[in-house]
């Protein structure tokens, strides 16, 4: 099952497989959606983990064979319609030769480093995660290290795997981020920069999916709020299709 993040109420795509999650439900209006303030959640902590609250009740209160974090407005495709997504069988066919389903990848003019300075934080909380890393995880640290200071990146929080590849992610993700909690004081953050969780995770997918050399599957995504001129539609829509017939017909 695809889980679509939303914070409001939206278009929800008529395709199979796919279900919206209201994500920072706790002590809201109900929107008639699934709603992450239920069973084992941590949906108080929406404000700083943003969708990942989502992630986290998917990875809690589901059994599903596959699993999947979009947003409302954002979506895998390999299309130039806009109301076109990956259909739930495009995505089983894909899942059979690929460990996992991310975004393009994108390369910055600047390491992840100071990206993640110069945007939404500072470097003191990545020396916190590194800290964290090297004590919880210390096998991972020298592909931190190399993420951090490279500049690819899969942007969005967005992923589709199967369930163990999900569930294994998301264990480590978030023990990593509560024992974070634990050594920053937000109280001096603005709102964009107390939505660190968020931002940090972005960076450890990469670190993860790195260091676990899995079979990554790159897909275009599209924003069905951004109004594209033509040419930005034609070349985003003809990279689309190339990688895609790449990728599930070429590539071993």
């Amino acid at each position: 099952m695809i889980y679509i993040a939303t914070h409001k109420k939206f278009e929800v795509p008529s395709v199979d497989g796919y279900v919206p999650i209201y994500v920072g439900a706790e002590g809201k209006q109900k929107l008639g959606y699934l709603s992450d303030n239920t069973g084992e959640n941590i949906s108080k902590k929406n404000k700083n983990y943003c969708e990942l609250t989502g992630m986290y009740w998917v990875w809690k209160n589901t059994q599903d064979e596959y699993k999947g974090m979009v947003h409302y407005r954002r979506y895998f495709s390999n299309s130039l319609r806009k109301k076109y997504i990956l259909k739930e069988s495009t995505i089983k066919n894909i899942l059979k030769k690929y460990d996992v389903i991310l975004p393009f990848s994108v390369s910055l003019k600047k390491s992840l480093t100071e990206d993640f300075c110069e945007i939404s934080g500072y470097k003191k909380d990545l020396d916190s995660v590194r800290n964290i890393i090297e004590s919880k995880y210390p096998e991972y640290i020298t592909t931190y290290d190399k993420i951090m200071n490279g500049n690819k990146i899969y942007f969005y929080n967005m992923l589709i795997a199967s369930k163990s590849v999900f569930d294994n992610y998301c264990e480590w993700l978030f023990n990593i981020l509560f024992e974070l909690e634990k050594h920053i004081n937000l109280t001096d953050y603005n709102e964009y920069q107390k939505r660190i969780y968020g931002f940090i995770s972005e960076r450890l997918l990469n670190v993860y999916f790195e260091h676990n050399k899995y079979k990554v599957f790159e897909c275009g995504v599209i924003n069905t709020e951004e109004n594209w001129n033509c040419w930005k539609k034609i070349r985003t829509a003809l990279k689309r299709k190339i990688m895609f017939v790449i990728q599930l017909y070429y590539k071993k």
